[in-house]
């Protein structure tokens, strides 16, 4: 059966984040699989982003579907899924979603070959609308 790619739109906001986005984009294993499956190296650290309301209904929908997996080496034990996505008209990311429990469908981790918040001179509370582009059937 062919897929089809549909573009999902995301409004968030800026939030600061443990660094724990940070120490997993950093191992080499991650950074291998997000080149080879997304496209780019990512810059070793994550945008944090907090969902508005009205769309966290949208991600929780779109996260169960279709994404690329991350599956970890034998010696580790968290993998991930990564999302394709656009910030603006032209800053490729994915939004990478750790396999471990507990992790709030109103929070967005967001990688891309550069530093985001320095590229898009963004700050804690600025507002960002993220376009992920989600497979479906």
């Amino acid at each position: 059966m062919p897929y089809s790619t549909r573009v999902i739109s995301l409004d968030g906001v800026v939030v600061s984040g443990l660094g724990q986005g940070a120490y997993f984009m950093s191992l080499p294993w991650v950074r291998d699989a997000v080149h080879r499956l997304i496209g780019f190296a990512p810059y070793p650290g994550t945008l944090n982003l907090r969902l508005d309301s009205r769309t966290v209904s949208v991600w929780r929908h779109a996260k169960d579907g279709p994404a690329l997996v991350l599956a970890p080496p034998p010696t580790e034990a968290c993998g991930a899924r990564l999302f394709p996505a656009l910030i603006g008209a032209d800053v490729d990311t994915a939004v990478i979603v750790p396999d471990v429990t507990g992790y709030g469908d109103d929070r967005l981790e967001v990688v891309a070959a550069v530093h985001l918040r320095s590229v898009l001179h963004l700050r804690d509370e600025d507002r960002v609308s993220l376009q992920i582009r989600a497979s479906g059937g």
